[in-house]
């Protein structure tokens, strides 16, 4: 037997939970675990008989709530009710490879760490979706999404960060009482992030181990209801943002080649992100001219149509500063006829050449 509990609050599609958990207990790790589903007043007939059927197993424990309390408080019940020392966080739209489970575990049973997710993945197109999360000015993101796994060396990189997300995540289940639950005031967004910077800032290490892989078809689970953030976000950042210490310039600096560090380059921000010259002048990188293109959606840059054709003939690289690489994917006749080899970098932490997204 495992010692450990998975906690599971579930609020979405009956498709969705059917998938989930064929997937999940199937898991050799998780037929020697407890496992803890709380009913977040789901009324979905076809998912409450589902649910019935699940009640007959022995490592099974179903808790039904009468009134609908969001993800925070949903899992802080069901982890009141865990009663083995590891807690497991799994979202109804991951899906973990084989051994995930056991990897992150083995983490957790040799103190490596106080709080670990693995490498999350969109099942959609294979890239990188979250490993691990990080802090630029103002903001935080999910480090290397959009990114293709065979363009980046992940075990050069070091595996702790100031924060994960609990669509998947484990810890010890009285670091989890010691440092305050989830924190009830979020009802979707936010909860975990902040419990595990808190670990963080408690002195506490929170790993990402990107030998542990999970696939996250995210926005299928929670993410068919409508939410508004702002509110949780201010209430994050007021209570939470003098705390924090912007490092997405590590995260850069580990991806510099020596051919970039050679290079001087044209800069071209198209983003709506504030401060970006301020993050690329902390940079090794020499760059000669600066331009920032605002108001344009990120999802429909056309180069063509931004830039006149005399920056398209540059001979020297040009750096292009983007909401996340994948914004460029686009522009494949653009890069392909130009003379010098173009990087970019985004708010997700990704720096490298075009040519590679």
């Amino acid at each position: 037997m495992k010692n450990a509990s998975f906690v599971i609050s579930i609020d979405s599609s009956f498709e969705m939970l059917d998938n989930f958990f064929q997937h999940f207990l199937a898991d050799s790790f998780v037929k020697e675990s407890e496992v803890i589903i709380v009913n977040d007043c789901i009324n979905n007939i076809k998912i409450l008989n589902y649910l019935n059927q699940m009640r007959n197993q022995n490592n099974i424990k179903v808790i039904d709530l009468e009134e609908k309390v969001g993800y925070g408080k949903a899992n802080n019940i069901g982890v009141d009710e865990a009663s083995r020392e590891y807690i497991f966080f799994i979202n109804t739209d991951v899906f973990a490879e084989e051994n995930c489970f056991e990897k992150m575990y083995n983490h957790l049973e040799q103190n490596t760490c106080d709080c670990v997710q693995p490498l999350l993945i969109w099942p959609q197109n294979n890239r990188i979706q979250c490993a691990g999360s990080f802090f630029g000015p103002y903001y935080k993101n999910h480090l290397f999404a959009g990114r293709r796994l065979e363009t980046i060396a992940l075990s050069s990189f070091p595996t702790t960060r100031q924060a994960l997300t609990s669509a998947l995540y484990a810890m010890k289940k009285d670091t989890f009482l010691k440092h305050g639950k989830f924190d009830e005031f979020y009802y979707n967004k936010l909860e975990s992030f902040e419990l595990s910077l808190k670990l963080t800032l408690a002195g506490k290490k929170c790993n990402c181990i990107t030998d542990a892989i999970a696939f996250h078809s995210q926005g299928a689970g929670r993410g068919q209801y409508y939410f508004d953030f702002y509110q949780q976000e201010a209430y994050f950042w007021t209570h939470m943002g003098n705390k924090i210490t912007p490092d997405i310039t590590k995260y850069y600096a580990f991806q510099i080649t020596e051919e970039m560090r050679s290079g001087i380059f044209n800069a071209i921000a198209i983003t709506q992100t504030r401060n970006v010259k301020d993050t690329i002048d902390l940079l090794p990188l020499k760059t000669c001219s600066y331009i920032e293109i605002n108001g344009i959606n990120p999802n429909k840059i056309n180069l063509y149509d931004l830039l006149p054709h005399s920056t398209h003939n540059l001979e020297m690289p040009i750096l292009f500063f983007v909401e996340n690489i994948t914004n460029l994917l686009g522009n494949k006749k653009w890069f392909e006829t130009r003379k010098a080899r173009d990087i970019v970098l985004d708010t997700y932490g990704n720096l490298l050449y075009v040519d590679q997204i």
